[in-house]
């Protein structure tokens, strides 16, 4: 705690002014000032052996005092009850003056005036109300007691100040200021300012998907998550007073951040119960990596052990908690830590629901199921932006439908607005009802992406299983093995089934390993994180270790997510002695994949064309244990490809397809595709000599057929095939 220096009290030597102005200025010498860390005009609060602490404003002395003296106004020793000689403790207070919005006088004149002209009519109220506004305005700072003598009408009165209800009604300060918007009231007595309430509670309104960690205070989670939004809901639970803490309330030098943490402490035990909140504490209180580096740590830890026993509740929020220092961390200082996750499907219901509010607003509730299902790794910020843009895209859609004739005004979803709002009457039958469709949010889905992406900002396949040819076995295995941990966990869990956390395609080239895991992010509406094994490959050491863990960490945050790794050899193969960085990065692999930290809905696929330079440790049960072998399509996979492309082109009718999959046998995917395109261009060289629309036909695929080769031999076949049987 700061010390509390003590000053005696000493009357001022000049005539005080009779306006007022100076009334609750405390003079003191340069010394002290500086001492107290207090500028001239700066408040700060006056504290005696008896009595509440009182709220004044420093000021230089103009005359020489010693550096015990404080001067005093005889105004405020009559406000304050403040004896000449008394101690008197100052320290310095954050912060301006609140202005006031209404202040309350009542008629103190001397009796006999009062018998004389009589109390003061309600006809008159406001005339005197009126004369008072200049006297206040030129005081400008008030407190409760102070007079004022007004002429008006002839005759003089008096008028002491009964009441101030200012913008902050659980303010401990004892001084406000008087604006131009402060209403006058004379002899109408206001509600004191309400006490903190019996019952602190957060309420749940306007929250969603947080029940678990509302009857606790939050600690730390992703961006966006809703800690802002909590710690809103923790200010209005009912406090005496609420004091925030971020690198905007706190001093640009150390040493004056640490004064005004420590007045901010002070204060609050001044006005229990109350609360002081801290973002940003990795910032404000980080962890020491050297003795120049700058926390506020230790004032915090003091701070904190000070007001152990009081109505005290302090509340921090971070994003990083490892990089809090750890002196803060302890049962005894900030002991409870919750973590607020990304919000699962449920919670991401109640989201929306909370954001539409009550009423529908053309948002039904099996579009919020719909939205809730597909929108895998959304924190609320990224629903609240969603919801936006699906409103204004239902809006362009129907005014386009409608046509541009004089147009009714539509009413968008009232997001985040009071469900107690009455329509008007007379405006009701004007409004068209936002009518909000699938397009408008696949349309949207499109554009809003969560914000664990948004770093790496990868699109969405647009592949479909509709657009791969054959492997219906694989298509099924690999469904299995997302889509049963996301839509029957309580099945697994009763049969202590754990999710495959990995798969391993293997194959020839061509044969659409990268195909079918677009097609299956595609179809499971997860978060799609494709790496390439080289690129992770660094000439510096421990980035490609860095670079690894940043995508499991991306992956993490933006959860349930496939992390896809093409060419999977480059960074996992088979160690030895003399590729120690590659052994790294396989290590760093490992322990992602089954270390301390569980891999929870994060499916890890990896493709290769060398499934014989693998290590065999990435292979054992937890870990790429879900091996699948993709090999050339057979007769009716080679149909099914040739189908699908040639659905989308020209065909002469006398193409036989199935002739086709029969001379194209032991060709794989890709070069089947090859040769389609190849016929096409033949088609196209037709047409720019004949300047005729061409269909393809025969003769172009027959010359297609002889341009492309098939790469992939029977013992390339072979190879793969004593493999699959010597991993069986």
């Amino acid at each position: 705690m700061a010390d509390v220096r003590s000053f005696t009290a000493r009357p001022l030597s000049k005539q005080a002014r009779s306006d007022h102005k100076d009334a609750f200025r405390v003079y003191l010498s340069s010394s002290s000032l500086a001492g107290l860390r207090l500028r001239a005009d700066d408040l700060c609060t006056l504290s005696s052996a008896e009595g509440a602490p009182k709220t004044a404003i420093a000021w230089t002395a103009v005359e020489n005092i010693q550096g015990t003296v404080v001067q005093t106004s005889k105004t405020l020793q009559e406000c304050y009850g403040i004896k000449v000689g008394e101690k008197l403790g100052i320290t310095r207070i954050d912060g301006k003056l609140e202005n006031i919005n209404t202040v309350v006088l009542t008629d103190v004149s001397d009796p006999e005036k009062i018998e004389r002209y009589g109390s003061i009519s309600a006809e008159d109220r406001g005339h005197w109300e009126w004369a008072l506004e200049f006297p206040l305005l030129k005081c400008e700072v008030l407190a409760k007691g102070l007079t004022f003598e007004l002429e008006l009408k002839g005759h003089r009165r008096s008028f002491k100040i009964v009441n101030i209800h200012a913008e902050n009604s659980f303010s401990s300060r004892t001084i406000f200021r008087f604006t131009n918007t402060t209403k006058i009231s004379i002899g109408t007595e206001i509600e004191e300012a309400p006490q903190a309430s019996a019952e602190l509670r957060v309420k749940s309104t306007g929250l969603g998907g947080l029940d678990r960690q509302q009857p606790r205070h939050p600690s730390f989670g992703p961006k966006g998550t809703g800690k802002t939004s909590l710690l809103q809901q923790i200010e209005k639970a009912g406090w005496r007073q609420v004091f925030n803490v971020n690198s905007a309330s706190l001093g640009r030098s150390t040493s004056e951040s640490e004064v005004k943490l420590r007045n901010m402490f002070q204060e609050a035990a001044r006005s229990q119960p109350s609360v002081i909140i801290i973002d940003q504490l990795d910032f404000i209180a980080p962890k020491k990596t050297s003795l120049d580096s700058q926390s506020l740590s230790s004032v915090l830890c003091q701070s904190l052990d000070a007001i152990r026993d009081s109505s005290i509740l302090v509340v921090a929020a971070t994003r990083h908690p490892n990089n809090v220092d750890d002196a803060l961390r302890t049962p005894h200082r900030l002991g409870t830590e919750i973590e607020i996750q990304i919000p699962t499907a449920q919670d991401r219901a109640e989201i929306l629901r909370a954001l539409r509010g009550p009423a529908s607003g053309g948002l039904t509730d099996e579009l919020v199921e719909l939205l809730a299902e597909k929108t895998h790794g959304y924190v609320g910020a990224d629903l609240f932006a969603l919801l936006q843009l699906i409103c204004r895209k239902a809006r362009q859609r129907q005014m386009l439908e409608q046509g541009p004739l004089d147009l009714p005004a539509i009413q968008t979803l009232s997001i985040s607005e009071s469900a107690d709002a009455e329509e008007g009457a007379e405006g009701e039958n004007l409004a068209v009802e936002l009518n909000i469709r699938e397009v408008d949010i696949w349309a949207s889905l499109q554009e809003i992406r969560p914000t664990a992406m948004r770093e790496v900002f990868l699109e969405t396949p647009k592949v479909r299983w509709t657009d791969i040819g054959g492997q219906h076995d694989i298509k099924r295995r690999l469904q299995q093995a997302v889509e049963r941990p996301l839509k029957h966990p309580e099945r697994m869990k009763r049969l202590n089934v754990k999710s495959k956390k990995g798969v391993l395609l293997y194959g020839p080239p061509g044969c659409s390993k990268t195909l079918t895991v677009k097609a299956l992010a595609t179809e499971a509406g997860l978060n799609f994180l494709a790496v390439k094994g080289a690129e992770i490959l660094s000439m510096y050491v421990g980035e490609s270790e860095r670079s690894l863990r940043e995508i499991f960490r991306k992956a993490r945050a933006a959860r349930p997510s496939i992390i896809f790794f093409d060419e999977i050899d480059a960074i996992a193969a088979r160690r030895s002695s003399s590729s120690q960085g590659g052994v790294n990065v396989l290590t760093t692999l490992l322990n992602e994949m089954d270390g301390i930290e569980e891999l929870r809905n994060v499916l890890v696929v990896a493709a290769t064309n060398k499934p014989d330079v693998l290590d065999p440790a990435l292979m054992r049960p937890g870990r790429l244990d879900n091996i699948l072998y993709i090999g050339p399509p057979d007769f009716e996979a080679r149909k099914e490809i040739l189908r699908i492309w040639t659905s989308k082109s020209v065909i002469h009718e006398d193409v036989d397809l199935d002739e086709l999959a029969t001379l194209t046998e032991g060709y794989s995917g890709a070069e089947l595709v090859s040769i389609c395109e190849t016929a096409g261009d033949a088609a196209l060289d037709d047409e720019e000599e004949t300047l005729q629309e061409q269909e393809i036909q025969n003769k172009h695929f027959e010359y297609a057929l002889s341009q492309v080769r098939r790469q992939i031999t029977a013992d390339v076949i072979a190879s793969y095939e004593n493999w699959r049987d010597s991993h069986k």
